[in-house]
């Protein structure tokens, strides 16, 4: 296949993964049976409360099956946040496999769901339905070995706005604070060889809602040797409002608020980053270690293809220049030294010696 018939696949895996978070949330059968604590070193230090629901596991296992089904030389190099053993309220545990057909993946999912026939069948027809995107994508000069790419998947970044949908809105248009709008689902695609980032889709499956629906918005870009493609809005031009993106728990504050950075906190690494592209922000900063590989490898990819990059924190500091993060098999799946997400190289000229 070619690549644009990869990027056409990821696509459609990401509108496929927001139908099923649509249908998780909608089915109250499915929403009241799905939810367990993260536990163990699946745990987020940062978060007292780390949830994971079945949606989110169901969403990885779904991507990595109809992916992998597409392209079996990659298979096992679609790796995910989650787990894919889901303990059900009678305290056993069951893999989440996706099956070959509907009936067999209903008969995993009644096991997990203890049994409700109507809740498995929902998601298992959910599962197996063609999925499709409408989108024009470009004809690639750069071709890509999709033999030596690696996936990260988070299947549901945000996952406690996806539960809780308490939706807060800031004092910057267009950015909120909480709720299904940071709910993201994060497909990235880098290059084993150069541990570069080479595809990235960010799918918001709350962004639109009428008549009590809820449709998605997509964002994706490439950056292969040099070749950019995206469908990112770029007339908006510079954001010169200084505007910085940040967590609840993040430190600096005071230090970007120093330099001149109007502060706003927001929750989801990918929705963070989804408004960096977005220009909605012209940073996000994060001085800890709380974001993983799975969350910053599509985000990264996308600003790539629009001139923007993702870079480590600590060790642009130490080196005194833009430090890339990268993506190798082995490493650390934690960004280990924080992180620096930026749309135009003029912020970090005037933020770095803020912090050297």
């Amino acid at each position: 296949m070619t690549t644009k018939e990869f990027l056409s696949a990821l696509l459609s895996a990401s509108e496929k993964a927001a139908n099923i978070a649509r249908v998780c949330r909608k089915n109250s059968e499915l929403f009241n049976l799905l939810i367990e604590e993260k536990t163990g070193s699946e745990k987020n230090e940062r978060f007292v409360n780390d949830f994971k629901t079945l949606a989110d596991v169901v969403i990885q296992e779904t991507i990595k099956h109809d992916v992998g089904k597409l392209f079996p030389s990659i298979r096992d190099n679609i790796k995910g946040e989650e787990g894919n053993k889901f303990e059900n309220t009678l305290g056993e545990g069951v893999i989440v496999e996706i099956c070959e057909e509907q009936a067999e993946t209903k008969a995993m999912l009644l096991k997990v769901l203890n049994g409700n026939e109507e809740a498995a069948e929902a998601l298992a027809e959910e599962i197996h339905k063609n999925v499709s995107v409408d989108e024009e994508l470009p004809e690639f000069t750069e071709s890509i070995d999709i033999e030596k790419c690696g996936v990260w998947i988070d299947p549901i970044d945000g996952t406690a706005e996806y539960i809780n949908a308490n939706c807060v809105t800031t004092s910057i248009a267009n950015i909120e604070k909480s709720g299904l709008k940071c709910a993201t689902v994060l497909i990235g695609v880098f290059n084993k060889q150069t541990s570069k980032p080479v595809f990235g889709v960010i799918n918001q499956p709350f962004f639109h809602e009428l008549d009590g629906e809820f449709k998605s918005k997509i964002f994706w870009g490439a950056s292969i040797n040099g070749e950019n493609h995206h469908n990112i809005v770029t007339e908006s031009g510079e954001n010169t409002r200084k505007v910085a993106i940040i967590s609840s728990a993040e430190t600096r504050r005071g230090t970007l608020e120093s330099a001149g950075y109007k502060t706003v906190i927001s929750n989801g690494a990918g929705y963070k980053i989804l408004k960096v592209i977005e220009n909605d922000a012209s940073i996000y900063f994060l001085s800890k270690n709380t974001t993983f590989k799975w969350d910053t490898c599509a985000g990264q990819a996308i600003l790539n293809s629009i001139g923007g990059d993702v870079i480590d924190l600590q060790a642009s500091i130490r080196k005194k220049k833009p430090i890339s993060l990268t993506y190798k098999d082995g490493d650390d799946k934690c960004n280990q030294n924080g992180l620096i997400a930026y749309r135009s190289v003029t912020h970090l000229i005037n933020l770095i010696p803020s912090f050297l």
